[in-house]
């Protein structure tokens, strides 16, 4: 389930009008609490530059932590920067202590701890290991974005729960990039214990074109809902996302509908588009095509 990341922008978003009766989880590091209280008024982007010291905290310790796995040897093998950190930390004279103290107090292990913190893209970690000041950037502000709604949210109910589902109806909004017609159906809405399930069918143009010799396949594919509100005002948590592989993608949302709301309004993440030519000398490009599309969802009494 969530195979596809949860939206952070909207997630944040989300946290401030959210419906009641949600059911939010509390972070167990301090920085990450500072950090949630401080997303309900700032934006991700903003996040480093407003509240720098939690935002290393955080950002450093999951680093830290990647750092630790990948020195087991489990972690992120396959590249040679990995391959000689496990090797440094196998035949490394200290065999026990916190990570970061180790790592400082042994060259090897430290100079093939930089090595894959700047390939893994570890730039507060490298800076650490080599006692420069850490000074965040907008990166490092949307990573801990993302570590305080990986620790926020709950988890997704997977019951298949009642369906509440009433007539739909259409798509609204214009569908620029992804053609003029209505490419999203709602199929069902099934309200479980702590939330509801959205199933929605996409339907999004393939096009194989032929040039000269070679054929070109050009095709988009939909990312899912990224954000869900209803008549009321109220906000819902987009938990985790589910294609099926049939064109139909589940989406699991926190919490239940609010007592008196008649009107769902699911809004489009966008498309993702690729163009692929299928020649000897293939290549492939692929971007993010943004639609603004909204479907709309009668409830049921």
């Amino acid at each position: 389930m969530g195979s596809r990341g949860v939206p952070v922008e909207n997630t944040v978003c989300a946290l401030r009008r959210l419906a009641p009766g949600a059911a939010l989880r509390r972070p167990v590091s301090p920085e990450l609490r500072v950090l949630a209280r401080a997303l309900r008024s700032c934006p991700p982007a903003e996040l480093a530059r407003a509240r720098p010291a939690p935002v290393v905290a955080a950002v450093l310790a999951s680093q830290v932590r990647a750092l630790d796995r990948a020195m087991t040897g489990l972690f992120g093998a396959g590249f040679p920067e990995a391959a000689r950190l496990v090797r440094a930390a196998r035949f490394s004279g200290r065999r026990c202590g916190e990570p970061l103290a180790r790592v400082k107090a042994e060259p090897g292990l430290r100079a093939a701890a930089l090595g894959w913190a700047g390939v893994t893209g570890g730039r507060l970690l490298v800076d650490e290991l080599r006692g420069v000041p850490l000074v965040p950037d907008a990166e490092d502000g949307r990573r801990a974005a993302e570590l305080v709604v990986a620790a926020l949210l709950p988890r997704a109910d997977a019951g298949d729960g009642r369906e509440i589902l009433v007539p739909r109806t259409g798509p609204s909004g214009s569908g620029a990039g992804a053609g003029g017609r209505g490419l999203l159906d709602v199929r069902s809405v099934r309200v479980g214990e702590r939330g509801f399930r959205v199933d929605v069918f996409a339907d999004p143009p393939v096009e194989l074109a032929c040039g000269g010799r070679s054929l070109a396949l050009r095709a988009l594919w939909w990312n899912g809902l990224g954000r869900v509100s209803d008549d009321l005002g109220h906000e819902y948590l987009v938990l985790a996302k589910d294609p099926d592989g049939t064109g139909v993608v589940r989406h699991w949302c926190h919490p239940r509908p609010a007592p008196g709301a008649r009107v769902l309004r699911l809004e489009s993440a966008g498309y993702r588009g690729e163009h692929l030519r299928l020649d000897p000398a293939a290549c492939g490009t692929s971007a993010e095509v943004l639609v603004k599309r909204e479907l709309t969802v009668r409830l049921a009494a």
